[in-house]
């Protein structure tokens, strides 16, 4: 599956986005109620099957979407991206841009840490203490395309993927993971080998991961894990398994021992940067796997399918492109496109702040409609 620089630099995002729309119908699901609804979810359905899901709950199908809707995961990546392309980077430019998001009721389907953060930042806790304690891959799902924005400037790929992370989630481990995803990303499109991304990540990590435990102490962020993230990829990657099983299973028993009371299940899309994150990682990085084929084998997992498919989405649309992409899909698909091809040109954001949040506040409303007369 050949595909253009330009084209791989557009499927950092479109991939992302895929990955998130696909995943949507089945978020938080049980894999036996995915299978007892829709046997083998391998495509985005043109409708809901609501006779076969609402015998699941009211809860279940009052958090259905309109089907090609973009959530959360999608939002964060388009609106981190406007504001790289104001350069220079600034913290505070994008914890604004949260707040603001918050405030006009743009933001949908986000959760407590998030909320959590944007809620300190709004009572004016300064961007470098306002993460939540977590090492959750809700900053991960958005930081793909930034591996395709600085794909020639390692420094201030790390810059901003850290900070940009730790703003909302303010752990070691969330910042070394999701940069770790965006050095991947850049990796990709600079057509590196695979067994030369995966021999070359987990020092890749370690190096920024040691300017943060020893320096940046004007950053409030959880410490503790050490170089947790950088030591896992080597002891993960040190084996060349290609059987998606037996590599569920190696992530499960190396995520297990890191385990707290708030990611209680040991499940490979469990919201845990060594559960579904490192999940994401390994599938898009296997040889010779059908980009589609990878994101059903994750959706038809559920629990937080839609994120992990958005994380995998973006490394498998920086290797194949967007062919693969059913883009007709996309419910806002000429605004996802104008961001994608933004990443491209480098040259300015594509649209100011409260065009974005006009846009996506009108989709959440929408949304919140659709949801309404479901349960009517």
């Amino acid at each position: 599956m050949s595909s253009t620089l330009t084209d791989r630099i557009h499927g950092t995002l479109l991939g992302l986005a895929w990955g998130d729309v696909f995943g949507c119908p089945v978020e938080s699901w049980s894999s036996a109620d995915i299978q007892r609804v829709y046997g083998r979810y391998d495509a985005l359905p043109d409708t809901y099957p609501l006779d076969r899901i609402a015998p699941l709950g009211l809860k279940t199908v009052q958090r259905l979407r309109p089907l090609g809707l973009h959530s959360d995961d999608t939002q964060q990546a388009l609106a981190l991206i406007n504001v790289c392309l104001r350069s220079p980077w600034s913290p505070t430019a994008w914890a604004d841009w949260l707040v603001a998001g918050m405030q006009c009721r743009a933001w949908r389907g986000y959760g407590r840490n998030f909320s959590g953060a944007v809620d300190r930042l709004r009572r004016g806790q300064p961007p470098n203490r306002s993460g939540s304690t977590t090492a959750g891959i809700g900053s991960a799902m958005r930081i793909g395309p930034l591996g395709a924005l600085y794909r020639d400037q390692p420094e201030l790929l790390a810059k901003v993927a850290f900070e940009s992370s730790l703003v909302t989630h303010g752990d070691i481990r969330a910042g070394a993971f999701s940069y770790a995803i965006a050095v991947a990303v850049a990796a990709l499109l600079e057509d590196q080998p695979l067994a030369e991304i995966r021999n070359s990540l987990p020092n890749t990590v370690a190096r920024q991961e040691r300017g943060w435990l020893n320096g940046r102490p004007d950053w409030n962020i959880d410490r503790r894990a050490g170089s947790l993230i950088s030591r896992t990829l080597a002891e993960f990657f040190a084996e060349d398994d290609a059987d998606p099983e037996r590599i569920r299973r190696r992530i499960c028993d190396l995520a297990r021992p890191q385990l707290s009371d708030l990611f209680p299940k040991v499940h490979p899309n469990e919201a845990f940067v060594l559960l579904g994150g490192l999940h994401a990682l390994a599938l898009a990085l296997l040889p010779e796997v059908e980009p589609q084929a990878v994101l059903t084998d994750i959706v038809q997992l559920g629990e937080d399918a839609d994120t992990v498919a958005a994380i995998a989405g973006s490394l498998l649309g920086a290797r194949y492109g967007t062919a693969w992409i059913p883009r007709h899909r996309l419910l806002d698909r000429e605004a996802l496109e104008r961001y994608a091809e933004a990443l491209v040109a480098r040259q300015g954001p594509p649209e100011d702040r409260e065009a974005f949040l006009l846009r996506e506040a009108e989709w959440t409303r929408r949304e919140e409609h659709y949801q309404a007369n479901l349960v009517r």
